[in-house]
């Protein structure tokens, strides 16, 4: 099995992953563009909303999901809407090929941070899909496995994400001209159909990176 991050147990996503509901759900929110809220997965799977709430409160425990506060229409306390913070336990992780590509971008690059970011384009063109900037970020930080949580910004106008358990922080801290701009390429590839500029922060704090994200 791949390594899973460190704020994974493995009892608890056994005994959270045993219901099969929950499995629907984590399938549900591993093939989202995007965040879900809970009456997304309420009309998708049938489950009642208590229901899906109860279950998602067993899979945050796991560390299988992690949610952010959305403003939804009209008056009223904000809606939390959740991604999936690990592709498939089960299985291969999704960003495998990723974390290969940063290897191999760290081992045999010479072509500096310019290069870098373009080898990072293409990967986040694939994750582009669809929906709010800020929410697609969060879903695409959350499945590569750097547990987002969302964060006062430096300015009314900027939306941060801390970034609290980077897979790659080890070849980041050896290479971050390179790992570093990778991320930051894929970053750009995300938004490039956007009016949103987004600025990776490496290392803001021992283990801590961190996101903001800009309207233009």
């Amino acid at each position: 099995m791949p390594d899973q991050p460190r704020d994974v147990d493995a009892q608890r996503v056994h005994h959270a992953l045993a219901v099969p509901s929950r499995r629907r759900l984590m399938t549900l929110l591993r093939e989202a563009d995007g965040l879900l809220g809970v009456a997304d997965m309420a009309a998708a799977t049938g489950l009642s909303v208590a229901t899906v709430r109860h279950h998602l409160a067993a899979l945050a425990e796991a560390g299988l999901v992690t949610a952010t506060a959305s403003a939804g229409p009209g008056r009223g306390r904000p809606r939390l809407r959740y991604a999936a913070t690990w592709p498939d336990p089960q299985g291969e992780p999704a960003d495998s090929a990723f974390r290969e590509l940063a290897r191999a971008l760290a081992e045999a690059v010479g072509g500096g941070p310019g290069a870098s970011r373009e080898a990072g384009l293409d990967w986040g063109r694939r994750l582009a899909g669809s929906g709010p900037a800020a929410e697609r970020v969060f879903a695409a930080a959350a499945r590569m496995g750097f547990a987002p949580r969302a964060a006062p910004g430096p300015d009314p106008g900027t939306r941060r994400l801390l970034l609290e358990a980077c897979p790659y922080r080890e070849l980041a801290r050896a290479r971050p001209e390179v790992v570093c701009a990778v991320h930051q390429g894929v970053l750009d590839g995300l938004l490039e159909a956007d009016a949103t500029t987004v600025r990776l922060l490496p290392f803001i704090g021992p283990d801590l990176c961190a996101l903001d994200l800009r309207s233009t």
